[in-house]
């Protein structure tokens, strides 16, 4: 699996990709970006072969302390304004003789298991790798296995929550208290939680505050407000504002929905929108509503095929300037002519590697974007 060095990011599966890394013996850090939450980003650095370290790239502070909170939790570690870097204040503390040795070793081990477990629980995300590692005291160093094994269901069990709640980083608000209290599965004492929450919730803090303020952990917090959010009466807010661009939308016509699914991750997690048409009869329709900047289409579909559709589109004035680029199962040279003569743009065989597919897209948008430019 290639991954390419520096500001390139790519997008792909995050634990296939770690798995690469530390095979291969690389050095370096990887930076991981969340795709539910775009102000939210993980980084590991390894080398050798071993993991040295895992972290948030932002939120380092409500972070540490709670995970400090978990680990010591009649201590106190007071961080200042001038804190910045996790990894360094861990080292500061250590240094400062207010920890062990072992201590410090077992804090940057928990912290790098629960950074790996959000990791791990990202079906799909860009990355971007940089071969600087800047760790110094290097103090821990651990293989994949290891650090992996012992939190596999920790790692299920937020692959499970993430379509409601995708990170400890993310920020509830309860929008009417009055409903909750009817809530037939929320027993006596976790109501009686949710009260002495109120006053948190309406400031719209993090997970991992609540989580340190009540002394439990943020699986088990998240799953005691997962119902709430399913039923919209949690509402979740992501960790920070992030500007919003409008994204390039990307239409996909294929009745797979192995397929639609596949195209769907790969692409949202590179930034773009995309509207999926398992029944082709109804894509005219569709986009009439919804311009794309790009159709993706399979040839091989019922009731009407690819190449028909590609003619279709091409018979209308709002849609004949729009690219088509075909999926299909087949890689003959008459496909491919035939695409090219019912006025298809490209044409890409399935299965198809997630980057071709990037590189195909980003090139066609940035076409449209060009001509657009006056």
């Amino acid at each position: 699996m290639k991954v390419q060095d520096a500001i390139t990011k790519n997008v792909v599966i995050p634990g296939q990709v770690l798995q690469s890394l530390i095979h291969r013996q690389m050095s370096g850090t990887m930076t991981i970006y969340d795709p539910l939450d775009e102000s939210i980003f993980w980084q590991l650095y390894f080398g050798g072969g071993k993991l040295h370290f895992a972290t948030s790239g932002m939120g380092k502070r409500e972070r540490l302390t709670y995970l400090l909170g978990q680990l010591f939790p009649k201590a106190k570690f007071p961080m200042g304004d001038t804190f910045s870097q996790d990894y360094d204040y861990i080292c500061q503390i250590w240094k400062a003789g207010k920890l062990s040795l072992q201590q410090v070793r077992q804090v940057l081990f928990f912290t790098t298991q629960e950074a790996i477990a959000q990791f791990l629980s990202l079906p799909r995300a860009a990355v971007k790798f940089e071969r600087s590692l800047n760790l110094d005291p290097l103090l821990l160093s651990l293989s994949l296995k290891e650090m992996v094994r012992p939190i596999q269901p920790t790692v299920r069990q937020w692959v499970q929550l993430r379509p409601e709640i995708a990170s400890p980083f993310q920020r509830l608000q309860i929008k009417d208290f009055r409903e909750i209290r009817s809530r037939s599965w929320l027993n006596l004492q976790d109501y009686q939680l949710m009260e002495s929450l109120r006053e948190l919730l309406d400031q719209k803090v993090t997970l991992y505050e609540l989580s340190h303020h009540t002394r439990r952990s943020t699986l088990e917090l998240s799953q005691l407000f997962h119902p709430l959010v399913k039923t919209g009466l949690i509402e979740v807010i992501p960790y920070a504002a992030v500007p919003q661009k409008p994204k390039p939308r990307i239409a996909c016509i294929d009745d797979s929905k192995s397929i639609q699914r596949v195209v769907k991750m790969t692409l949202e997690a590179s930034g773009f929108e995309v509207i999926g048409v398992t029944e082709p009869a109804l894509s005219l329709s569709t986009f009439a509503r919804q311009r794309p900047e790009l159709i993706l289409m399979d040839i091989n579909m019922p009731e009407i095929d690819g190449y028909e559709l590609c003619r279709l589109f091409n018979q209308s004035e709002m849609l004949r300037d729009i690219p088509v680029v075909m999926l299909t199962g087949r890689d003959g040279i008459i496909d491919r002519l035939r695409a090219k003569m019912v006025g298809a743009s490209d044409y890409i065989a399935k299965p198809f590697n997630p980057q071709d597919l990037i590189r195909m897209v980003q090139s066609y948008v940035e076409q449209t974007s060009a001509q657009s430019t006056p």
